[in-house]
C-alpha cells in the first residue's frame, strides 16, 4: 500500500509539473506576440507620420504653385487691360478727329435698340355716356374696336455717362412724343439726373406706359386726379441713393420739376404750369423669394389758369411681391396698393378728396395670370361725387412678345356733373378684350 501510494503521488506531482511548465511556456509565447505587435504598431505609426509630413509638404508646394500661377495670370490680365486701354485711347483719338471732320456715325454698334409695340382692344359697355363711349380723358373708349397705341421705342447709350430714350406714340388721331429724355448716370453723391420729356417718378404706376399696366385701364383715382395719361412733361429730375432708412435694404429720393398738368387737378393752360414732385422709396428683402417696397410722395401746382390757387396731392403706396427662386417662370404673386389724398384751393373753402386702389396679380403657370382690382375715388374738384369700381380678369401670355387680356369691370358712379360732361351717370358693366404685341428688344423702364 505504501508503494502504491508513493507511485500515485509520483504521478500526481509529475503531471502538475508538466502542466505548470506548459502554462509558463504559453505565457512566454503570448508576451512575445504582444511585444511583436507593439513593435509593428510603432513602425506603422512612424510610417503614417512620415506620410502625413510628405502630404503636407506636397500640399504646400501645390498651394505655392497655384498662388504663383494666379499672380502670373492676374499680372497678365493687367498687362492685357493696359494694352487694350492704350489701343482704345488711340482709336478714340483717331475716331474723334474723324467724327469731328465728317460728322458721320458709321459704326453699326452706335445704332439704338429699336422696338415697336401694338396695343389693340375691343370693348362693350352697358353705359352709353359719351365720356365712356368715346376715347377721352376719363375712358379709353367702349362699344367699338380701337388701336389704343402703336409705340415706337428707341434706346441707346450715348457714352459711358449718359443714355437716351425716346418713345413715340401713334394713335388713330395723332402722332406724339410720349417721352424723350437723357439720363446722366452715377454722378457724385449717388445721384442720377434726367432732362427732357418724361413721366415723373411718383407712386407705383405713374411711370408705366399703358401697355405695361397690370390691368387694361388705370385705377379710377389716377384717371380722376390726372386723366387717363401719366403725370409728366418737360423738365428736370434728380434721383438720389440714400443711406438705408427705416431698416430698409435700399432707399432713394426723387425730386422733379416739370411743366405739366392735364386740367383735372392741375391746370394745363397756365403761364408757367409747373409741377413740383417728390417721391421717397424704400426697399426690403423679406426672404429669398419675397420683397416689399413702400413709397410716399407729393405733388403741387396751380389748379387755375390765372395761377392763383394751388392743389396739393399726397400718396402712400406699397408693393409686395413673391417670386419663388427657380420657379418664377411658373408662379408669381404681385400685390399693389396706393392711397391718394388731394387738397384743392378755391375762392371759398378748400376741397379735400381722396381715393385708393388695391391690385392683385397671381401667375398660376407659365402662360396664365389671374388678376383683380378694387378702386374708390372722389373727384378732386367735388368730393361729393365719387366712384367705385371692381375689376377681374385673366391674361394669356402666348410668348414674351404677345399676350391677350380678358377683363370685366363693374363701375358704380355717383356723378352728377363732370368738367365737360353732364350726368347723371349710373352704374355700368364693361367687358374688354386686349391684344398686345412687341417687335424688337423693347428694352423698357425698370418698374
Amino acid at each position: 500500500m505504501q508503494i502504491r501510494s508513493i507511485i500515485i503521488l509520483f504521478y500526481v506531482l509529475f503531471f502538475c509539473a508538466v502542466g505548470t511548465g506548459t502554462a509558463i511556456s504559453q505565457e512566454k509565447e503570448n508576451n512575445n506576440e504582444i511585444k511583436q505587435l507593439k513593435e509593428q504598431l510603432e513602425i506603422l505609426k512612424k510610417e503614417h507620420e512620415l506620410k502625413l509630413k510628405e502630404l503636407e509638404s506636397l500640399i504646400n508646394d501645390i498651394k505655392k504653385v497655384m498662388e504663383q500661377k494666379e499672380q502670373e495670370e492676374e499680372l497678365q490680365k493687367l498687362l492685357e487691360e493696359a494694352s487694350r486701354l492704350q489701343t482704345v485711347e488711340k482709336e478714340e483719338k483717331s475716331g474723334v478727329g474723324k467724327k469731328f471732320r465728317t460728322g458721320v456715325r458709321q459704326q453699326s454698334g452706335l445704332n439704338p435698340n429699336i422696338s415697336v409695340s401694338g396695343d389693340f382692344f375691343g370693348a362693350i359697355s352697358t353705359e352709353d355716356a359719351d365720356f365712356i363711349k368715346d376715347p377721352g380723358e376719363f375712358s379709353y373708349g367702349n362699344n367699338n374696336f380701337y388701336l389704343r397705341e402703336l409705340e415706337l421705342t428707341l434706346v441707346a447709350p450715348l457714352d459711358p455717362f449718359t443714355r437716351g430714350k425716346t418713345f413715340i406714340s401713334v394713335t388713330e388721331t395723332e402722332i406724339s412724343i410720349e417721352e424723350a429724355y437723357m439720363d446722366w448716370l452715377n454722378l457724385p453723391l449717388g445721384m442720377n439726373l434726367k432732362a427732357g420729356l418724361f413721366n415723373a417718378e411718383w407712386g407705383i404706376l405713374n411711370r408705366y406706359h399703358d401697355h405695361a399696366l397690370p390691368q387694361f385701364d388705370r385705377p379710377k383715382v389716377l384717371s380722376n386726379m390726372f386723366s387717363n395719361g401719366n403725370m409728366g412733361g418737360f423738365g428736370l429730375a434728380g434721383n438720389f441713393l440714400l443711406p438705408r432708412l427705416f431698416w430698409s435694404d435700399a432707399s432713394s429720393l426723387d425730386l422733379t420739376v416739370i411743366s405739366g398738368g392735364t386740367g383735372n387737378s392741375f391746370t394745363d393752360s397756365g403761364k408757367h404750369n409747373l409741377l413740383y414732385v417728390t417721391n421717397l422709396t424704400t426697399f426690403y428683402d423679406l426672404t429669398q423669394d419675397t420683397f416689399f417696397e413702400w413709397r410716399i410722395g407729393g405733388v403741387t401746382g396751380y389748379n387755375d389758369p390765372a395761377e392763383e390757387y394751388r392743389s396739393y396731392i399726397g400718396n402712400f403706396a406699397f408693393n409686395l411681391k413673391w417670386l419663388p427662386a427657380g420657379r418664377s417662370k411658373y408662379r408669381t404673386v404681385d400685390w399693389k396698393t396706393e392711397v391718394i389724398f388731394s387738397r384743392r384751393e378755391t375762392q371759398g373753402d378748400p376741397i379735400n378728396s381722396m381715393g385708393f386702389y388695391s391690385s392683385l396679380q397671381n401667375k398660376i403657370n407659365a402662360s396664365w395670370w389671374l388678376m383683380g382690382r378694387v378702386d374708390y375715388s372722389q373727384l378732386p374738384y367735388d368730393s361729393d361725387q365719387d366712384e367705385w369700381a371692381f375689376t377681374g380678369g385673366a391674361d394669356y401670355w402666348q410668348s414674351d412678345f404677345v399676350f391677350i387680356r380678358f377683363q370685366y369691370q363693374y363701375s358704380k358712379r355717383e356723378f352728377s356733373n363732370l368738367l365737360r360732361y353732364n350726368g347723371p351717370f349710373p352704374k355700368d358693366h364693361t367687358f374688354i378684350v386686349q391684344v398686345n404685341w412687341a417687335m424688337g428688344p423693347h428694352k423698357h423702364e425698370k418698374y
